[in-house]
């Protein structure tokens, strides 16, 4: 429980312009507990001293282990809430949330799912796509959020989580590594030896690797990977995909909202390496419904990206197919599930569209040169350039391939339980007892 006394709630409110009369009684109306807990999250100064983390009390963490969860985009988020939820029951681990906000919308998908953040990065001025800025100013943030003036400093951490190969992920494990705090690596090890596809994914986790102190591995492949790499076998763990326990949750919480349309081309186009070939990939879309038969419609979520949306504007000039419907991204994952679901086709260069579409069984063409998802090209998936032959071609195969995969769910990145083994397997770091003998 957080307690916050009078004294402290009116130095809130210092500089209003009401009276402290009139203040009283908005307290004594509409104060509740969300409200003392937002204004406790505020980076806020009060008589002169500013204090961090206002809303985190030491004495919780005590006994406990505390585990500071570093993300800010969708996918970490994804990958990393059930694994939060089974720390949060435990006796042994405190995890702290940390939201590096990368991705404007992470707080609202972590408010979808009914989580809340710890600490939130501060926002910075003038915020651009330059990633050295996005970098150094989360280093230096780290420090602020975790230095003197805050109640939970580095020196009580026991360990970083990082997800993937983002930004984020990137700067919590240097930050850890050069705090001499243990890094644990969940979704370690996936490769596609080309620095530059996808980029800068590729070096970042490579990177994160040299940094990570124990690495969770989603298949054999990337353990591989990563011993090929000079990463001692017994610091590598192979537990599956914490997609798979994501959607399952969702699946079992009845979270997922499927659309009324079905059998549609549902499609992505965003990456960094494909920015080049925006306007040939518009062209496609925008012609290649009158030459393949079996799908209702293409739906295409816009990214927010004004280069990709402009280049989309010129292309179309006013005048898109009438099968083309082009959509706003969607922020909400319940809803995103439910459209993956649903799809006939994929054509994305999503990585994690690769995986959700998997689970499902929906045919993926993924419009990359390569992919550090290997596994998904024996499955459901293809590579494809940015031509429209062979982009049609795939589209006529896809069809043919879920009339003959009617299985209702792909289990090639696990049965669910991949984070619970990471909780067993943090247990097994801190020599805490583990329910599993053979670790």
């Amino acid at each position: 429980m957080i307690i916050v006394q009078q004294e402290l709630i009116g130095s809130l409110f210092i500089g209003i312009t009401y009276s402290i009369s009139h203040v009283k009684s908005v307290l004594n109306t509409v104060l509740s507990f969300k409200l003392v807990t937002y204004l406790c999250y505020l980076k806020i100064s009060i008589m002169g001293q500013e204090n961090i983390n206002i809303g985190l009390n030491p004495e919780d963490l005590k006994g406990k282990k505390v585990i500071v969860f570093f993300f800010g985009t969708r996918p970490e988020i994804l990958k990393l809430f059930v694994l939060y939820r089974i720390l949060k029951k435990s006796d042994e681990f405190y995890p702290l949330l940390y939201n590096t906000a990368q991705q404007k919308i992470s707080g609202d998908i972590l408010s979808n799912i009914g989580i809340h953040p710890d600490i939130t990065a501060t926002e910075k001025p003038n915020r651009s796509s330059d990633l050295n800025e996005l970098i150094a100013h989360l280093l230096n943030d780290f420090n602020e959020k975790f230095g003197e003036k805050s109640p939970v400093k580095k020196d009580n951490l026991h360990g970083i989580i990082v997800q993937g190969d983002t930004a984020s992920a990137f700067a919590g494990a240097l930050w850890g590594f050069l705090n001499q705090i243990p890094v644990f690596h969940a979704e370690a090890g996936l490769r596609t030896l080309d620095k530059m596809n996808p980029f800068p994914e590729e070096f970042m986790r490579e990177s994160v690797a040299r940094m990570a102190t124990w690495h969770f591995a989603p298949k054999g492949i990337n353990r591989d990977n990563l011993i090929n790499e000079g990463i001692k076998h017994d610091k590598i763990f192979v537990i599956g995909n914490t997609i798979n326990d994501a959607i399952f949750t969702l699946i079992k919480e009845k979270k997922i909202k499927e659309p009324a349309q079905k059998n549609y081309i549902l499609s992505t186009f965003h990456r960094r390496e494909n920015w080049g070939f925006v306007s040939d990939y518009a062209k496609i879309l925008n012609t290649v419904m009158d030459d393949v038969e079996g799908y209702t419609e293409i739906l295409h979520l816009m990214h927010p990206n004004p280069l990709i949306q402009r280049s989309f504007d010129e292309v179309m000039n006013g005048h898109g197919h009438k099968k083309l419907i082009i959509m706003k991204p969607i922020h909400d994952y319940f809803e995103m599930l439910g459209y993956v679901k649903n799809a006939g086709c994929i054509l994305t260069d999503s990585g994690g569209l690769q995986e959700e579409s998997l689970f499902f069984n929906v045919p993926c063409g993924v419009l990359r040169k390569t992919t550090e998802r290997p596994e998904v090209l024996k499955k459901n998936a293809k590579l494809l350039p940015i031509e429209k032959p062979v982009i049609t071609e795939f589209l006529t195969e896809a069809i043919d391939y879920r009339k003959v995969h009617q299985s209702k769910y792909n289990y090639t990145y696990g049965f669910g339980d991949s984070s619970y083994l990471i909780y067993e397997l943090l247990k097994k770091f801190y020599g805490i007892q583990t329910e599993y003998s053979f670790m």
